[in-house]
């Protein structure tokens, strides 16, 4: 990478770690990309309080003179997140130190992220996932290069990378028709990247990622 690139990554990590340390846009940013029944259940101020903690890993990284992430398409399997786009991670463990450590765990378990390669930059507001009673933490982090990555085939059917830049264009931005398990459809907001496409609470998360991102200006040189 030429070393403009690198010094304007480690600008970028730096503002982005400032940003994060400071006041959440939270719902706020995360709604603008809520499906409609998720906004229903918010508006009948659905909560629940026994929600299993989780963390996902959102890790920045330099390449091709963009800031890019690693996201993962689930296996097919009978449950609720069936196919769908996700950042790795999952529940927490006891052996846990803390949500940082199950997003570290769980993204090395997999797609074989090496952990001593990243660190962390802070984290996003909370999530609550309802068809899976999780709460979410998603954790951003960074490395200073990609990796070369092995998904584990028992629970990730295709590991990919796309750039902040794209999830932030506007065109990448559209409504989608999506199938449930059920057979029933529902349109909903989504970040399309060629085949794939992102919707809940993944593009909630990275809705309130973007928010962060454009607020703190740390995509300017």
């Amino acid at each position: 990478m030429e070393e403009n690139s690198s010094t304007h990554f480690i600008f970028f990590t730096e503002k982005l770690r400032k940003a994060l340390s400071g006041h959440l846009p939270g719902e706020v940013a995360q709604m603008k990309l809520a499906p409609l029944s998720r906004k229903k259940m918010m508006a009948q101020g659905a909560t629940n309080r026994k929600a299993r903690q989780s963390a996902v890993l959102i890790v920045l990284f330099p390449e091709e003179n963009q800031v890019k992430t690693v996201l993962i398409k689930r296996n097919s399997y009978d449950g609720v997140h069936s196919g769908q786009i996700a950042f790795p991670g999952g529940g927490y463990e006891p052996g846990d130190a803390d949500l940082q450590h199950t997003a570290l765990r769980e993204a090395y378990e997999e797609v074989g992220i090496k952990t001593d390669q990243v660190k962390i930059l802070g984290n996003l507001s909370k999530i609550y996932i309802p068809p899976s009673n999780f709460e979410v933490l998603p954790v951003v982090a960074y490395m200073n290069r990609a990796q070369e990555l092995h998904p584990d085939p028992a629970e990730v059917d295709t590991v990919f990378s796309c750039s902040v830049q794209t999830l932030m264009h506007p065109q990448t931005l559209q409504q989608r028709s999506i199938v449930l398990k059920d057979g029933s459809s529902m349109d909903v907001p989504a970040f399309v990247i060629g085949e794939y496409v992102i919707w809940g609470a993944t593009s909630m998360i990275i809705s309130e990622l973007n928010h962060v991102i454009a607020e703190s200006e740390a995509l300017n040189p």
